[in-house]
């Protein structure tokens, strides 16, 4: 029975734990020990490896943790206007997206279209819920982007 309880003090620790409050400087075991394992990793040509944190599957966070050495670099959160903006047709490949911004909390196949719409929950720049759908051809390469707000007001229609 302890070992369940110190399991699951651990799990509640962690989805606690704000991903941004790591400090760069943060050791990798201490940095995984906090948040387990992630749903990604990828190496870089110049020696970064970089952790994949998805917040939930309807969560709107998705975290980048770059390490270099074994040390936290830094933290990002990756599901930003920016980071979508940078997002090109016919230029940016599935693997440049899910580097970028890591896997999606949905797929739909299209198949009239050979096409695949990859979809992210996330909070725009004002604060709204919406979703970032980035479609992908049956090439790998990134078809086309749009982004839908799924809310009409900050406080989801609450307090009219």
């Amino acid at each position: 029975m302890k070992p369940t309880v110190t399991l699951l003090a651990a799990l509640i620790v962690a989805a606690c734990t704000p991903m941004a409050s790591i400090p760069p400087g943060t050791p990798e075991a201490q940095a995984r020990g906090a948040f387990g394992a992630p749903a990604a990793e990828f190496d870089y040509p110049d020696g970064t490896h970089q952790l994949v944190y998805p917040r939930g599957p309807l969560g709107t966070e998705t975290y980048m943790v770059f390490l270099k050495g074994g040390t936290v670099q830094r933290v990002e959160q990756a599901l930003t206007d920016d980071n979508f903006y940078r997002i090109q047709a016919g230029v940016t490949t599935a693997e440049q997206v899910r580097r970028m911004i890591g896997p999606p909390s949905r797929v739909v196949r299209f198949e009239n279209l050979q096409q695949f719409a990859w979809d992210y929950r996330f909070r725009d720049t004002w604060g709204y819920l919406a979703i970032f759908s980035v479609m992908i051809d049956d090439r790998g390469m990134v078809a086309s982007k749009v982004i839908a707000r799924i809310e009409s007001s900050k406080d989801g229609g609450m307090n009219r």
